[in-house]
């Protein structure tokens, strides 16, 4: 892959994304918000492709895959006003077959088009395919999109929650209610070291603690040193109900990021 490669990505990603721009506010602002993120995470995987010490082409793939993990997401939202999977559709798997109608990664090797299409399928699965592992570099770019995307969602919701206010789009909270209580599946989960599932996230609070159990799926040593520094979990505990169980909760997950750090 060639700088040039990126360079027509780059062009051909902001003309599919400027057919989305609507004269609707609520619309257009959700647009703008998965471009916006779409930037930050070509941001992001780059700060970690240079930790892992990638070359220039390889930093160049992982680019490529930052700039179209989320593609589905804009159709998706034009058509179903959310970017809940569950209630529209996969927009990972969206995002694919765009890629794959477009046809843009023709010119690429195989190799390098399957990885860019199998990243970006598996970026927002629970969990990447025991199957993944049969191929390193996929595995590896797979790896590094979720840990870039997770920081980045991360950002867009401690805007919001850094000043202690309510987030102001309700399309980043699932369109769920501001109800005190918190799912008990959700807690346990956390407790026991693993992601929370959607299945269970019941209101704003589980939407929370579901965002904080991302650190459980972490990959990459640099991805926990930018979670630190960003404050990113401490600023979403900070707005969670101040009770004796989501303080277990905090401490049990603070302990977690410093045992990964003190491995680094």
């Amino acid at each position: 892959m060639q700088k040039e490669d990126l360079t027509f990505f780059r062009k051909w990603f902001m003309d599919y994304t400027k057919n989305f721009y609507s004269s609707d506010p609520f619309v257009r602002e959700n647009i703008e918000l998965k471009v916006k993120h779409t930037n930050k995470v070509c941001e992001n995987i780059l700060l970690l492709a240079k930790a892992e010490k990638l070359g220039e082409k390889e930093s160049l793939l992982a680019e490529t895959v930052a700039l179209f993990h989320d593609l589905g997401r804009f159709e998706q939202f034009l058509k179903y006003k959310t970017f809940k999977d569950s209630e529209s559709e996969n927009h990972a798997v969206l995002g694919v077959k765009i890629l794959k109608k477009a046809g843009i990664l023709s010119h690429l090797s195989p190799e390098e088009s399957d990885i860019i299409l199998k990243a970006v399928e598996y970026h927002n699965l629970m969990e990447i395919p025991e199957s993944a592992s049969n191929f390193p570099e996929m595995l590896f770019y797979s790896k590094l999109i979720r840990d870039a995307d997770k920081l980045d969602i991360l950002r867009i919701i401690c805007e919001d929650y850094e000043e202690g206010k309510e987030c102001q789009n309700p399309a980043l909270e699932l369109y769920l209610p501001d109800t005190p209580e918190c799912s008990e599946a959700v807690i346990e989960d956390i407790m026991n070291n693993r992601m929370a599932k959607i299945r269970d996230v019941r209101n704003r609070n589980d939407v929370k603690l579901l965002r904080l159990s991302w650190v459980f799926d972490i990959n990459f040593p640099k991805t926990f040193v930018l979670l630190k520094e960003k404050r990113y979990l401490k600023i979403i505990m900070s707005s969670l109900p101040k009770t004796d169980e989501i303080q277990k909760v905090i401490r049990h997950l603070d302990a977690y990021l410093e045992k990964q750090l003190a491995k680094k």
